[in-house]
């Protein structure tokens, strides 16, 4: 079997994170997203779940997502 990603990937698994670990996840969606020497499909990727990562800690925690385009 593959790694298990180190972002959290379901809502279960968000809920049970405090705001810094949240916070930290979006940090390296960021980073994975921005990066250059990896595929398109994988930036696309990364750049996805950072939406979706910001969303719910907009849900969570009243932080307000920014809107991102790709």
């Amino acid at each position: 079997m593959g790694k298990r990603s180190a972002v959290a990937t379901i809502d279960e698994e968000v809920a049970k994170l405090t705001l810094p670990e949240l916070n930290g996840q979006i940090t390296l969606l960021k980073w994975r997203a921005a990066r250059r020497d990896t595929s398109a499909s994988l930036r696309r990727l990364a750049f996805k779940r950072l939406v979706w990562l910001e969303k719910r800690r907009e849900a969570l925690h009243g932080v307000t997502a920014p809107d991102r385009k790709f």
